[in-house]
């Protein structure tokens, strides 16, 4: 026999390996996911262990992909030629829960021998998860599951199909955890929502429909502790990576305070890097008949602010600093230590982004510290599950959301409601 263990980022990479390292034979007998090794670990996505054997005498495989009757054909009718029902691919019950399965197969048996309405319904229920989880998997096996038989048979057959037709028609949960994990919404968070949705129904399940809403209110549940009342700051800085958004969001900002609020207020530009970043500034003020200053320096940026204690507001925008250039995040951090009153810290990332990125930006702008997210591009992606990941990891709420280039139109303050009502765009609740 022989045994090997991988460490890879899906499952695909893992059966490649497989199939070229031990044959089409192996077998997959456990798979997990462990976090990656070292500080990277706490901002990286968890990797897939995977552990596969090849044995000269593979154990039966039971198969709970497909309905009983389409199980694999007998030695007796491969001898005789015969070719048994049409069945798609067998999926079967990973190894390492199937005493688990086994044990509570048996527990709902004796329930209902003994007519004990309560605790079969509850064994039931416990019963079909372990199924449902199980059926899942494409790539695993079980070893030494008692094969029931008689009337054990019988019952243990009719869950099968239980579960079976849940995945399809029934229990909506299978199907709502592929769409939360398609929107990029972290696996632990998903679960954390289904288990909510649970108990919001008393453990009995919800129709699609049901379910839907639930979902909603959960997600708005878990963002409402990032929020809190507080009152409005004079100074507003904008920061975050190249190309993200940083001042076209602070115009939007600037033209509604000083067009809708009239208020008096002043621009402000950090440029160490980028070329040309002041003259797109200058061109906003002006456009609203403001004044524009520029600073390189944290003590230029203090004798600024002096000059303008008449204002009502002041809007900081500083250079794209990447998020793998740690010198230049923490450069910023000698600019805001010289603002010696309460201001808000913008960190400005773009909603089409990868989800791997927008967490390793967060945080290392952490390091720094910034008070809320403003996510511009909204409208160039179809998945938003990155914002809820970020404020749950981070706790800052989001501040605005933008969706496009017009000034100051295209800009809508953000809560936990919008955010979850955005989530949830364009999915279907059926």
């Amino acid at each position: 026999m022989k045994i090997k263990r991988y460490l890879v980022r899906e499952m695909q990479e893992a059966i490649r390996l497989i199939k070229q390292d031990l044959g089409s034979d192996a077998v997959i007998v456990s798979s997990y996911k462990v976090a990656a090794k070292g500080l990277i670990g706490l901002f990286s996505p968890r990797l897939l262990e995977v552990t596969a054997v090849l044995d000269d005498n593979p154990e039966i495989q039971l198969s709970v992909g497909c309905p009983p009757a389409q199980m694999a054909v007998t030695a007796g009718n491969e001898s005789a030629g015969e070719i048994g029902p049409a069945r798609e691919p067998a999926r079967v019950i990973p190894a390492g829960r199937h005493i688990e399965i086994n044990r509570a197969r048996k527990a709902y048996i004796a329930a209902k021998r003994n007519d004990d309405q309560k605790n079969s319904d509850l064994l039931s229920q416990e019963l079909k998860r372990g199924l449902t989880a199980e059926k899942e998997s494409k790539w695993s096996v079980i070893e030494d599951l008692d094969e029931p038989v008689g009337e054990e048979k019988q019952l243990f057959e009719t869950m099968v199909d239980n579960v079976i037709k849940a995945g399809s028609n029934g229990d909506p949960g299978p199907r709502w955890r592929k769409t939360l994990l398609d929107m990029d919404i972290g696996e632990d968070i998903v679960e954390q929502l289904l288990s909510s949705v649970g108990h919001s129904n008393n453990g009995t399940g919800a129709n699609s429909q049901d379910a839907y809403f639930s979902l909603i209110k959960q997600v708005t549940r878990l963002l409402e502790p990032a929020y809190h009342e507080e009152g409005r700051p004079r100074i507003y800085t904008f920061m975050g990576p190249p190309g993200g958004g940083k001042t076209t969001s602070l115009a939007k900002l600037a033209t509604r305070l000083k067009i809708y609020d009239h208020r008096k207020i002043a621009l402000v530009g950090i440029s160490n890097y980028r070329i040309g970043s002041y003259d797109q500034l200058q061109a906003y003020g002006n456009f609203l008949g403001v004044p524009v200053e520029a600073v390189m320096t944290p003590a230029e940026l203090a004798k600024i602010l002096g000059s303008h204690a008449d204002k009502d507001f002041i809007l900081i925008d500083t250079d794209g600093r990447s998020a793998w250039n740690a010198r230049q995040v923490l450069e910023l951090k000698s600019f805001l230590n010289v603002l010696d009153e309460p201001h808000e810290s913008f960190l400005v990332l773009s909603a089409s982004s990868k989800n791997r990125d927008l967490v390793k930006t967060a945080g290392e702008f952490q390091r720094i510290g910034f008070t809320k997210f403003i996510f511009t591009r909204v409208d160039e992606t179809e998945t938003h599950g990155s914002i809820l990941n970020l404020v749950l990891k981070t706790g800052a709420p989001v501040a605005y959301l933008a969706h496009g280039q017009e000034v100051p139109d295209d800009i809508s303050d953000a809560s936990p409601k919008v955010i979850a009502k955005l989530l949830f765009k364009g999915v279907d609740p059926d």
